[in-house]
């Protein structure tokens, strides 16, 4: 590495270090009741989107291999992370307000199914799922694009005579350093989700929503703490996952 790319790297650590650990120390106070809980519901749901979007972004990622108008319909996943969170969760809103606006008599289904969004989706923990799932999605498909752009391994196994569910299994557990690495910056990324959660699910608390409140609240110095904590579990996480997978 030569000497300007090695000035370059430390100005810039040393940046990100002062603004988002250092200066803000100067403001840390306790933070209010709720942090742990918060953070061991979003480690949970978490966990669970990130497992959830294995399989779509690895189906997604080999459709897109495929071209024409698979590719177009692969670059649908990529749609959460590049426009607003906060339009991500209005959307989401619209979606599953959709069958209360067209519930009328007559039709029960339709009200039947207004009724369930509104007492199961909607700001309960199953909205928080479906949230993080979707904002988890672009992680998956990423990761696995990059995979199958250097690996192999789909052709051999399709020369096998393997196809569908087994295919996406069989290339799971083959592609691991990549299956390995969606599930885990999946999972770091819900605890960044603050947009899509308060429009669409801001309850059960999550900790990006518990920052956000505390905020209101309380002010600057209470989620100093609580912030660094999350800025400490994705670090922590990130370097524990590149030093095993380039073990």
């Amino acid at each position: 590495m030569d000497s300007f790319t090695k000035t370059v790297v430390v100005a810039t650590v040393t940046t990100l270090l002062l603004l988002l650990v250092f200066l803000p120390l100067v403001h840390i106070s306790p933070p209010p009741p709720g942090l742990f809980e918060s953070m061991a519901l979003t480690a949970t749901f978490g966990l669970a989107a990130a497992a959830m979007s294995l399989v779509p972004g690895l189906a997604a990622a080999m459709a897109l291999r495929r071209g024409g108008v698979w590719a177009v319909l692969a670059q649908v996943l990529y749609v959460p992370a590049v426009v607003p969170p906060t339009s991500v969760g209005v959307l989401l809103l619209a979606s599953f307000s959709s069958p209360r606006l067209f519930c009328t008599e007559g039709v029960e289904a339709l009200c039947g199914a207004a009724s369930f969004v509104n007492e199961y989706i909607i700001n309960r923990p199953l909205g928080v799922l479906i949230a993080m799932t979707v904002m988890a999605l672009p992680v998956a498909f990423s990761i696995f694009d990059g995979a199958l752009r250097e690996e192999r391994a789909e052709i051999f196994f399709r020369s096998l005579g393997l196809s569908g569910p087994r295919l996406l299994l069989t290339l799971l557990l083959s592609l691991r350093t990549a299956t390995v690495s969606a599930f885990i910056f999946a999972w770091i990324r819900s605890f960044s989700e603050l947009g899509v959660l308060l429009i669409f699910a801001s309850y059960p608390v999550t900790a990006s929503i518990y920052i956000y409140q505390a905020w209101l609240t309380y002010g600057v110095g209470p989620t100093v703490g609580a912030s660094l904590a999350v800025v400490a579990l994705a670090v922590a996480a990130a370097y524990l996952a590149r030093r095993w997978l380039s073990s």
